[in-house]
Parts: structure tokens; C-alpha cells; sequence
């Protein structure tokens, strides 16, 4: 049974978190667009050596820049995810809440 304090924690995180999962999520988004610009800049830098598109495409995600990328990407994406599970999580304990309360009612429970 969930009770009016675990649901009110529930809610209580899904205010607090809003903003927060907002900028998580469009920090992510951000740079998920940077990774074509880091890509050509690497492969521009690399102007006049000689090389196949692959070749220099696989020096680009080589190079520091992109590794640096791939990394604060990665974070992202963890943080993001990490809000986006425990925001699914509190609105599971509010949802459960609500059928027990509704059960409650109707004297099933």
C-alpha cells in the first residue's frame, strides 16, 4: 500500500525535478547536433592530407575534440535518462495511490 506521505514525496520530486529534466533533456538534444559540426571541423583540419571520406571520418572521431564529445554526450544522456526513470517511478506510486484510493472506495480493499 502506498501512503499519502510516499505519494506526497512522489509529487514532491516531480515539481522539483521539472526544470531540471528539462535542461537535461535539451542539453542532450544540443549535443546530439554538435556531433556532425565536430565532425567536419576535424575532417576540414584535416584539409590537404591525403585519405579516403572513411579514413578521414575515422581520424575526426579520433581526434581529442570528438573523444571530449562523446564523452559530456554520454553524460547527458545518463543524467537524462536517470530523471526520466525516476520521474516514470514517481508517477507509478501516484498511479498506484490513486487505484487503492479508488478501491478504497468502491470497498474492494
Amino acid at each position: 500500500m502506498i501512503d499519502n506521505e510516499r505519494r506526497d514525496k512522489a509529487l514532491q520530486y516531480l515539481v522539483d525535478t521539472d526544470v531540471d529534466y528539462a535542461k537535461a533533456r535539451a542539453y542532450m538534444l544540443g549535443l546530439e547536433k554538435a556531433e556532425k559540426t565536430i565532425i567536419g571541423m576535424e575532417i576540414l583540419a584535416q584539409k590537404g592530407h591525403d585519405g579516403t571520406v572513411a579514413e578521414k571520418d575515422a581520424k575526426a572521431r579520433n581526434a581529442q575534440e570528438y573523444r571530449a564529445w562523446r564523452e559530456d554526450y554520454e553524460n547527458a544522456v545518463a543524467d537524462y535518462e536517470t530523471y526520466r526513470n525516476r520521474r516514470h517511478t514517481a508517477d507509478l506510486i501516484i498511479e498506484c495511490w490513486r487505484s487503492e484510493n479508488a478501491n478504497r472506495r468502491q470497498g474492494s480493499i
